[in-house]
C-alpha cells in the first residue's frame, strides 16, 4: 500500500515543520510543534514494532499469571489485529492489578515483571 503508513506520518511531520512552524512565532506553540514533530518521527520509526512488543508482554504477563499460553489465534482474533491483541493485553493487565491490589505476597514473578516493566520505561 502506498504511500505506507510511515510515509504517511512522515508527510504530516513534514507538513508541521516545513508549512506550519515557519508562520508561528509564540514560543510555546513553537515548543509544542516542535514535540509533535519529535512525537510523529517517533512514530514512523517504532509503529510496525508494537504488535509484535505487545505480543511479547501478553506472553510474560500469561507466565506471571501462571497461565498456559493461549492460542493467540484463540485468545486474539486475527492475530495481527492490534485492537484484539490491546484487548487481550488490557484483560492481562487486569488480573496482574487485581493480584497486586489483593494485598497477598506478590510472587517472585509479579516483581520481576514490575522492575522490569519500570526500567523500561526509563
Amino acid at each position: 500500500m502506498r504511500p505506507t503508513l510511515s510515509e504517511q506520518i512522515i508527510g504530516a511531520r513534514r507538513v508541521l515543520v516545513e508549512l506550519a512552524a515557519p508562520e508561528v512565532t509564540d514560543s510555546y506553540t513553537q515548543e509544542q510543534i516542535a514535540f509533535a514533530a519529535s512525537a510523529l518521527e517517533h512514530a514512523a520509526a517504532r509503529w510496525s514494532e508494537v504488535l509484535p512488543d505487545l505480543v511479547t508482554d501478553i506472553r510474560v504477563l500469561e507466565e506471571v499469571l501462571g497461565m498456559e499460553p493461549a492460542v493467540l489465534e484463540e485468545a486474539v482474533p486475527g492475530v495481527v489485529d492490534y485492537e484484539a491483541a490491546d484487548g487481550y493485553h488490557r484483560s492481562l493487565r487486569a488480573q496482574l492489578t487485581d493480584e497486586i491490589m489483593s494485598g497477598s505476597e506478590q510472587s517472585p514473578a509479579v516483581r520481576a515483571y514490575l522492575a522490569d516493566s519500570t526500567e523500561r520505561l526509563r
